[in-house]
């Protein structure tokens, strides 16, 4: 994974819940924050350490944690508006939004 990509996808994946159509939580060794409840999500995710990223899609209710050190690469793609993400030794996983 490159430096600062497990944080793009948490950036992005954040705008694409603005949709409604997903559900993320993140979590850092100190506390739990829910998407819903961030006001200022930027300058959050610029300065805290986030661990795990919980996400779900609200339209076939698949779910995925994704952990930094696991995370390998994603992508989005704005048409089928789906999110593909790669952990380490398993298949791609599908999220639509």
């Amino acid at each position: 994974m490159k430096d600062g990509e497990f944080k793009d996808l948490v950036k992005e994946v954040y705008k694409k819940s603005k949709q409604g159509n997903l559900t993320g939580i993140l979590y850092s060794a100190v506390q739990t924050y829910g998407f819903s409840e961030l006001i200022n999500f930027e300058e959050f995710a610029d300065t805290i350490q986030i661990d795990l990223l919980y996400l779900k899609s609200k339209l076939t209710n698949n779910e995925i944690d994704v952990y930094e050190w696991e995370l390998e690469n994603y992508r989005i793609d704005e048409k089928k508006r789906e999110i593909g993400i790669k952990l380490r030794g398993k298949q791609e996983f599908l999220l639509i939004y």
